[in-house]
């Protein structure tokens, strides 16, 4: 435990010695803020134009008209976000070759694995932790249906670790960070597009391409549904790439 900290440790002081945590963290508060301002503001327009109507204004749900899309977005912005963030775990260790000095320390594959995903998991926890403002700010104007806000997080959070989860396996196939990031944004961009393609086929193929895609598993708990069975899907994609991951390391060492 304490040999994966330390790795995690490291890879937190270069994602912050170097300027990719603050573009990424300022490109994230500055998009979500851009999808925050929109849904407010469109909420704030349909509730004058309802004033007139206390039984329509009634029905009005401000976590539901303003928070739902802003969640919902999340999955466009991390097909962008994750690449950048998971490119050089694995990729610069390997183009500077520092990846055979740190194999042979006496650490497991499995510690290092854990540290590099811990570093990328805290870095994309603090992002989510930046958007706390738009419940809280909206709280101050009408009132938020904070179960719903808690089932959102946690929906967000399983979501970013597999996407994570998959940045990080690509990283560890090859030496070069842009192919890194353009291999997992493709990747992750095919299971978005799957989503849309399910409109097109009949419903038994449907449900298993909807099934299989993983931004469709968020759709639940931004709506405060708490469904085991996308809990569930999002763990064992985020367990299936860091198992296919740690494959990949003990492929270069038994190769090295």
């Amino acid at each position: 435990m304490r040999n994966a900290w330390s790795i995690c440790r490291r890879e937190l002081a270069a994602y912050f010695f170097s300027p990719i945590a603050y573009v990424l963290l300022a490109a994230w508060a500055f998009i979500m803020g851009i999808f925050f301002s929109g849904a407010f503001l469109n909420f704030a327009s349909i509730s004058v134009q309802l004033m007139r109507n206390p039984r329509a204004a009634e029905s009005l749900n401000a976590t539901a008209g303003v928070l739902e899309p802003v969640f919902s977005s999340v999955t466009i912005v991390l097909l962008f976000i994750v690449p950048v963030l998971t490119m050089r775990l694995f990729s610069e260790e390997k183009k500077q070759g520092t990846i055979e000095l740190l194999l042979t320390y006496p650490i497991r594959d499995g510690q290092v694995l854990a540290g590099k995903f811990v570093s990328a998991l805290l870095i994309y926890f603090v992002m989510l932790a930046v958007t706390l403002f738009f419940p809280v700010i909206l709280s101050a104007y009408a009132e938020v249906d904070w179960a719903v806000v808690g089932a959102g997080y946690l929906g967000m959070f399983l979501l970013g670790s597999a996407f994570l989860a998959v940045g990080l396996f690509i990283s560890s196939l090859t030496s070069n960070q842009i192919i890194a990031a353009a291999l997992t944004f493709m990747l992750l961009l095919v299971s978005f597009i799957m989503d849309f393609l399910s409109i097109a086929v009949g419903p038994v193929t449907a449900e298993v391409i909807r099934h299989i895609s993983i931004g469709a598993h968020l759709r639940n708990s931004i709506r405060g549904l708490i469904d085991t069975r996308d809990i569930v899907y999002l763990l064992n994609v985020t367990i299936l790439f860091l198992f296919l991951s740690m494959r990949s390391l003990e492929y270069y060492r038994w190769r090295g």
